[in-house]
């Protein structure tokens, strides 16, 4: 670990000179050796996979060759999952688990219980027995399905709200409309109980900058994770989602701070959904390249000094697919390059970093995800 000692500048040019990251390192750089302590465990790399695309022989390669797990990146979100209320439609989830299973990578499950991406029928619930009965229902049927085989769960998503500095600091769902705050601790006993040997996570974005703003939303975290503790509910890890916008300033301080703050309750860290979004970036590639290697590298390594990342994974496999081509598109029409690796499946200086993190060990108390 770098000593928390060194200036900012120094420790960062210190980092990415160790990666190769700023270093002129070209788009087709092969990743860094393995680490040499081949003995002890790694931290698990990860990407997310979509369905449709593993019937490419590109794609499926490129996650077999540089990622340890996989996560399913919208194949168990209920607006594919549940096409009604009586009904669960596991093909595409099926399809990333047989694949995962059968090249021997770990899993993990997105997301058991999360206000986006749902079907139109759940606004139609109206009350809170209605409401408890069929999150119960489907937390169950979807983790029993997976039991011993997907081993890390979203299980709730994104339950900050975007104010919150306001009232609970909670989200408005329909959950949270109904059931009232209980329904998280609701979700994570039912999670445990279907599968009691699942690594448990509460995940959310907007967790790594520097603003009051971003101080809430910390402060919503770890006040909920603390209640949750407290009251005896299962919970294991919090994901920073890490999406990082190239125009924000990771607060290196406050996110080291938070994370201690998790370590100390007993509380694992998971980098659950890293990506750049580069349109404040300018349009050269090779310089977008570098700073997208630069923000993951002040994430990762904040992350890293507040005690350890248990696991990390990107939002994507290659840029040729991800979802900020379509949501977060550039002002000047160029092509995203949000990810890892390019849309030829060419590793970029973010690679780098990543490699560089993954041969950090990660604590040996709990394994990082079961395959």
């Amino acid at each position: 670990m770098i000593q928390s000692g060194l200036p900012r500048r120094r420790f960062l040019q210190a980092g990415l000179a160790a990666t190769g990251a700023l270093a002129g390192v070209g788009n087709d750089t092969p990743a860094l050796a393995a680490p040499s302590d081949r003995g002890r465990p790694r931290m698990p790399l990860g990407c997310a996979v979509q369905r449709r695309y593993l019937g490419e022989a590109d794609y499926r390669a490129a996650i077999t060759s540089h990622f340890d797990m996989v996560v399913t990146e919208d194949a168990l979100k209920w607006e594919r999952l549940r096409p009604n209320p009586r009904d669960f439609d596991f093909a595409d989830s099926d399809a990333i688990v047989d694949f995962a299973k059968a090249t021997g990578l770990a899993i993990r499950g997105h997301a058991l219980v999360f206000h986006g991406q749902v079907p139109a029928w759940l606004d139609r619930l109206e009350t809170r027995r209605d409401a408890e009965e069929d999150m119960r229902r489907a937390i169950a049927t979807i983790v029993g399905r997976y039991r011993g085989v997907i081993g890390s769960w979203d299980v709730v998503n994104e339950f900050t709200d975007d104010r919150p500095e306001v009232g609970s600091g909670l989200r408005p769902t329909v959950w949270e409309r109904l059931i009232g705050p209980d329904y998280i601790a609701i979700a994570l006993r039912e999670a445990a109980a279907a599968d009691p040997s699942a690594q448990l996570v509460l995940s959310d974005y907007f967790l790594e900058y520097r603003d009051r703003h971003y101080d809430d939303r910390r402060a919503v975290m770890l006040r909920v994770v603390r209640d949750l503790l407290r009251r005896g509910v299962p919970v294991h890890a919090v994901g920073i989602q890490g999406h990082l916008y190239g125009d924000r300033i990771v607060d290196r301080p406050a996110v080291t701070r938070f994370v201690a703050d998790l370590k100390s309750l007993g509380v694992e860290v998971v980098v659950t959904e890293l990506d750049i979004i580069d349109q404040a970036y300018p349009a050269d590639p090779d310089r977008r390249d570098r700073l997208a290697a630069q923000q993951a590298f002040e994430l990762l390594d904040a992350v890293t000094e507040g005690g350890g990342i248990h696991s990390c994974l990107t939002w994507g496999v290659t840029d040729k697919y991800s979802w900020t081509s379509w949501h977060r598109p550039r002002d000047d029409g160029l092509p995203t390059r949000p990810l890892a690796l390019d849309a030829a499946y060419r590793q970029k200086p973010l690679m780098q970093v990543l490699q560089h993190f993954r041969r950090r060990t990660v604590p040996p108390d709990r394994p990082p995800v079961r395959r």
